[in-house]
């Protein structure tokens, strides 16, 4: 992949804060979306998760569907919200929401 190119994810929140790596990603690959990379955002002190994740899938084609498909499933008893966001790399910063 280009330096210069976006990597398409999904933004996960509402995700449970008792919830794990490793169970978020068996979560997301029991519904047929094979998981390449995979980040719970946590607080840097108690090192708890205020409910967001990055999600990047292997197939990259498949992100729209998965979008759809996980956007408010039952996770742990919560419903989970997804968004497809786009990481920027080389230079750029942040992460951009798409339409």
């Amino acid at each position: 992949m280009n330096l210069t190119e976006a990597t398409p994810k999904l933004l996960f929140s509402n995700v449970p804060p008792d919830c794990h790596d490793d169970y978020l990603r068996a979560w997301v690959e029991a519904r047929g979306y094979r998981v390449s990379s995979l980040r719970l955002i946590r607080d840097q002190v108690t090192g708890t998760s205020p409910s967001f994740a990055h999600v990047q899938l292997m197939n990259s084609g498949k992100i729209d569907e998965a979008e759809r498909s996980l956007n408010g499933q039952d996770l742990r008893g919560q419903r989970v919200q997804v968004a497809r966001i786009v990481a920027h790399t080389a230079g750029t910063r942040g992460l951009t929401p798409l339409p």
